[in-house]
């Protein structure tokens, strides 16, 4: 079985669904979780603190989840990714796609398809 997370940050720019993701993960049993709504703040939380992984909505305001991997990566940040998604581009997918320990689900999600997808991104 795979270790749960003990802290994972989720990001959207849309508090309902980000609200969702958060309840989720918590009835799972992951004592950690934080929110942030902009790529500010995911600045701010990351120089706070580390995560076993980050959950993040494909579109963010004026960026992307994708933006936001990239820049991550260029950091040297190599924290586990997954975007969720209502319509992403394939272009971001592919873009994403080079990235070690990163994974898709598409919305409306199951709450099966985003424990799965968590799980998988920490399997060693």
């Amino acid at each position: 079985m795979t270790p749960k997370p003990d802290s994972v940050l989720v990001i959207d720019d849309d508090d309902s669904a980000r609200r969702v993701v958060v309840t989720i993960l918590k009835s799972e049993g992951i004592p950690n979780v934080r929110e942030a709504a902009s790529a500010e703040e995911v600045a701010e939380k990351l120089k706070a603190e580390s995560f076993s992984i980050i959950v993040s909505d494909y579109r963010l305001g004026g960026a992307s989840g994708v933006d936001m991997l990239e820049e991550l990566r260029k950091n040297g940040n190599k924290t586990p990714v997954l975007l969720i998604s209502g319509a992403p581009n394939l272009s971001g997918v592919v873009r994403a796609a080079v990235h070690e320990r990163v994974d898709f689900i598409a919305k409306p999600f199951k709450i099966d398809e985003l424990v799965t997808a968590v799980e998988r991104l920490l399997a060693p």
